[in-house]
């Protein structure tokens, strides 16, 4: 299930972050933020968690970064 990077810029501005606050609350440096959001590198599944725990507070849902999961039907 790829992770689409180019959903994590949009998904930052929605919950109103610069690139360094949300390295604050990631606990990385900012341009670890700025590589993500380029596709150069891809988050870490501990990361990919607490992105999925902040868009939950945003009302935003997790699958959010994974659009091509989401075309799967469901039982």
């Amino acid at each position: 299930m790829p992770f689409d990077y180019t959903r994590l810029k949009v998904f930052r501005r929605q919950v109103h972050l610069t690139q360094v606050e949300l390295a604050g609350r990631l606990q990385v440096p900012q341009s670890t933020i700025a590589r993500w959001e380029s596709g150069a590198v891809t988050p870490t599944a501990r990361h990919l968690g607490t992105l999925c725990d902040l868009g939950r507070v945003a009302d935003i849902d997790p699958g959010f970064f994974f659009p091509s999961f989401n075309h799967f039907p469901r039982r």
